[in-house]
């Protein structure tokens, strides 16, 4: 038991000793960085309504973790978020023995960055991309309603990653 014990702390010291922390929770940002507006993501892709629920998951990300305030105007922010869609896939990875196509890939790429509200300097960029999988189906209307849960996850993880990414300066 005792053997157990040590190895435990010895586990908790060493994983406190080598940086390690939860995504997300870093502290990679300027300390004047506290409130940020978060402008509408554009959409350069051929699929259309990308942009607002992206841009509604990335609002709710911040508010979630409450590390930065979200504000409704420019004007009240320390730093600015945008964002752009630069492609947006759909491509069938799976099939039956018939050659019948079972299951879709959706995959979004999107770039993003935090301004400082002046516009002087880019205290972020980067690249973010995610791929959800969805099941075909026979009906169009039931496949549709299955990409766009897709596209829901897609949005969910890509604001989590840009979050995550944006606080632990990955």
């Amino acid at each position: 038991m005792r053997r157990l014990a040590f190895a435990l702390i010895a586990l908790v010291v060493l994983a406190c000793g080598c940086g390690y922390h939860l995504p997300g929770r870093g502290t990679a940002l300027p300390e004047d960085i506290q409130r940020v507006y978060v402008e509408p993501f554009e959409n350069k892709t051929t699929e259309p309504f990308l942009e607002t629920p992206l841009t509604n998951e990335v609002r709710d990300q911040f508010s979630r973790r409450r590390t930065l305030e979200i504000v409704a105007t420019p004007a009240e922010a320390d730093a600015i978020m945008s964002g752009t869609i630069v492609s947006y896939r759909s491509g069938s990875v799976s099939y039956d023995r018939n050659d019948d196509i079972t299951e879709y890939r959706a995959t979004m790429v999107v770039n993003a960055a935090l301004t400082r509200t002046n516009g002087e300097e880019v205290i972020w960029q980067g690249q973010v991309s995610w791929k959800e999988e969805f099941f075909a189906n026979d009906d169009r209307a039931q496949q549709d309603y299955n990409e766009s849960l897709a596209q829901e996850d897609l949005h969910r993880r890509l604001a989590q990653e840009l979050y995550n990414r944006l606080t632990d300066n990955f």
